[in-house]
């Protein structure tokens, strides 16, 4: 089981000129000759002001369902309804995995939550990899996609994946093809 949820973007197109909105306070305060550090008050304080108010404008999680895996099939369960997806070769998955919490991520850590998946041409999910035992099972669960010729395409930040793993050895990724017939990356 693996829960999901959808992200609803801002909602106020306007939040990009903020920015601007400060530069506009900024140098009219420096032109009165309140001093740089004190427009630079001034302007910051704006700023606060206005990201304050447009607090509900930023993009917001939703608790949506959940995914389940059976034997034979994927079962999203969204608001209340079911929909089946059978575990073969008709069903496509695209899997974006940032990493489980914690891990290290070139000069970041992950937070764990910026995963998304979508089956077929349906909505796209997030959900999130708190433990590195919450990949493994996802790992285990994907190794079982691919045994039964699901066709998943797997990428992080950095690139195209397999199994969750990343920098695999050309041998590793030839390994893999053999091991499931399936080409790489769906």
């Amino acid at each position: 089981m693996l829960a999901l949820n959808r992200v609803h973007p801002a909602k106020a197109g306007w939040l990009r000129w903020a920015g601007f909105a400060v530069l506009l306070v900024y140098y009219p305060l420096v032109a009165l000759g309140l001093g740089p550090q004190l427009a630079a008050v001034g302007a910051f304080l704006l700023w606060v002001a206005v990201m304050a108010k447009t607090r509900s404008a930023w993009p917001t999680v939703v608790k949506a369902g959940q995914l389940l895996c059976f034997d034979e099939a994927l079962m999203l369960s969204i608001d209340k309804q079911q929909i089946h997806y059978p575990l073969d070769s008709a069903t496509v998955v695209l899997l974006t995995y940032q990493g489980f919490k914690g891990e290290y991520l070139a000069r970041t850590r992950a937070s764990g939550t910026d995963n998304f998946i979508q089956i077929d041409d349906g909505q796209a999910y997030q959900f999130a990899v708190l433990t590195e035992q919450a990949q493994q099972q996802l790992r285990t669960e994907l190794y079982r996609w691919y045994l039964r010729k699901v066709k998943v395409k797997e990428y992080r930040q950095d690139g195209p994946t397999f199994l969750l793993h990343r920098d695999l050895s050309y041998e590793e990724i030839q390994g893999y093809k053999r091991e499931f017939g399936v080409g790489l990356y769906g």
